[in-house]
């Protein structure tokens, strides 16, 4: 039973990168992709947009232990969680900041004429 709580606390993990993606590509869309050039209104956004990453990945991780009884909260579990997160994050991430860099690139070139 142990593996099968860890293995659906990594898929939690993978799931809650999938939303990471979508709040990064909102902060991308409103904020730009350059942190040096944030504004304070940027700044907010961005706590704003982790804090609701947060909120949704416990209510998930809530979600998934009420769905599947899971006895109590254990060290394996919070371990399953981040290791899917991490392995999102160090796998599919990596491709979609590379097509939003690349988005934003082209859509902002056509925007000042260069």
């Amino acid at each position: 039973m142990q593996i099968f709580i860890f293995i659906t606390c990594c898929v939690c993990g993978i799931l809650s990168g999938i939303v990471y993606d979508v709040l990064y590509i909102a902060r991308c869309c409103v904020c730009g992709i350059h942190k040096q050039a944030y504004t304070v209104k940027d700044k907010i956004f961005t706590a704003v947009c982790d804090i609701v990453y947060c909120l949704i990945f416990a209510a998930a991780f809530v979600f998934v232990s009420v769905m599947f009884e899971f006895e109590g909260l254990r060290l394996y579990m919070f371990l399953g969680c981040v290791l899917g997160a991490l392995l999102y994050l160090k796998s599919f991430h990596i491709i979609v900041a590379f097509s939003v860099k690349k988005v934003y690139n082209r859509v902002t070139t056509k925007k000042t004429g260069k």
